[in-house]
């Protein structure tokens, strides 16, 4: 029998949730997902903004690929509607498909796949109308769900009655130990508390319908939280997400992979669980992990992020292994550009000389073991051991081979981005 396939995923979330380390978040449902199915301990976006992720989520490319390096917010950038989706791929192979809350990829969720488009993205929105779908389906076909959840984006509610207290709350080591940062973190925990809640929901809507047992769930996110020194960065607080995969009877319970994944590498996986591995479009830039968290070989020994332009142009590349990183930046010079919304938060002037002063050569490569939150710059402050040309021929490789436009010079957003940027609050604090 064919398995249903539930995607849930969340905007700026990162990791923060009850299955990973360093963290506050209270997620009972995330947490009974992991306990019978598997974590993976190191999945990464390919880029580190919405739309980007989104669109490699759904398609098994990458930006420069799929054509989306910047946000679709009203048309700004579209997906090409004719590139295969999860859902397209699906629903040729008889899935019912849907789609609800956050799609943030193109203006044609219907031509991408979707026999059903919702677009209301709070997430007690999004599970009531997945619960409704579940209810009223035809169950004699399998089913491939999407459901995105606006939380915990900024603005941060202060709507969830148990959020923490922030006098009690661990400070994320790149934040200051402030009131506002307290504050933020306080409401954000609360906003994920409300994500975790609405799973709960749908599991339970899953349960009800007599699926839960031939449904492979995945609950995910987008990029890394959006705070000042991780979303639209390529360090790993902007692209390490968490990633939680549950499946009755197909998934060994409770395990923990520590293999390297990307979020390009679900279209596969969705893919081979379905059983249609001659389905998977020829040439994609994802791999399928399932026979890896099984107890197989690793499906990849590195993966790749990138960032084009978001509110902003911030040209970066990066290749990492489970040991280093590389990044690339294609514009040399100090100072880091933050999204309009982290712009706002208060936090931004207690860090503002900091953030204006960041450096930015052209390669920045860190030892992630010996150095896992990417303080020292090896490529300027150490000996260049043997990783950097390594990495760098990787990295030089994967871009030409992919044909990325970055080679080429600056990349040109559509005319249509630049009355949105003049009016954008993006940009150096």
């Amino acid at each position: 029998m064919r398995p249903n396939i539930l995607l849930v995923h969340c905007h700026d979330i990162g990791a923060y949730m009850g299955p990973y380390p360093d963290n506050a978040a209270v997620t009972p449902n995330v947490d009974a997902m992991a306990s019978g199915g598997v974590v993976l301990e190191n999945h990464f976006a390919a880029a580190p903004t919405c739309s980007p992720s989104r669109a490699s989520m759904v398609t098994g490319l990458v930006p420069h690929r799929h054509g989306l390096m910047g946000l679709q917010n009203h048309g700004l950038w579209n997906m090409d509607a004719a590139i295969p989706t999860i859902a397209s791929l699906l629903r040729d192979g008889g899935y019912q498909t849907a789609c609800f809350g956050t799609w943030h990829v193109n203006d044609r969720p219907y031509a991408s796949g979707f026999d059903i488009f919702d677009p209301e993205s709070e997430c007690e929105r999004v599970a009531a109308n997945v619960g409704e779908f579940l209810r009223t389906r035809d169950a004699t076909e399998p089913f491939f769900a999407m459901a995105g959840f606006f939380e915990p984006h900024r603005v941060f509610t202060d709507r969830w009655p148990d959020r923490p207290d922030p006098e009690n709350l661990p400070v994320p080591y790149f934040l200051p130990d402030i009131p506002e940062t307290r504050e933020e973190m306080s409401n954000f925990y609360g906003d994920v508390a409300r994500a975790d809640w609405a799973l709960g929901q749908i599991l339970a809507a899953l349960d009800h319908a007599g699926q839960s047992a031939n449904t492979l769930a995945v609950f995910t996110a987008d990029h890394g939280i959006a705070m000042p020194l991780a979303k639209g960065t390529l360090s790993d607080r902007g692209c390490h997400i968490g990633a939680v995969l549950s499946w009755p009877g197909q998934l060994p319970p409770g395990a923990r992979y520590g293999g390297l994944t990307s979020n390009v590498d679900l279209l596969p996986t969705f893919r081979q669980a379905a059983g249609s591995t001659d389905r998977i479009p020829a040439g994609i830039d994802g791999v399928s992990f399932l026979d890896s968290i099984r107890g197989g070989a690793a499906a990849r020994e590195h993966v790749f992020a990138e960032s084009t332009w978001h509110d902003f142009y911030e040209p970066m590349r990066s290749v990492r292994t489970l040991t280093h990183k590389l990044i690339r930046n294609f514009e040399v010079r100090p100072g880091l550009q933050l999204a309009g919304d982290i712009r706002q938060s208060p936090i931004v002037p207690h860090m503002r000389w900091q953030l204006r002063s960041l450096p930015r050569p052209e390669y920045e490569l860190y030892d992630l073991v010996n150095d896992p939150r990417e303080q020292v710059n090896l490529a300027v402050d150490g000996d260049q051991p043997d990783p950097m040309a390594e990495l760098a021929a990787l990295l030089g490789r994967h871009l030409a081979e992919t044909d990325d436009p970055i080679l080429a010079g600056p990349v040109e957003p559509p005319a249509s981005y630049w009355p949105f940027l003049a009016r954008s609050p993006a940009g150096l604090p």
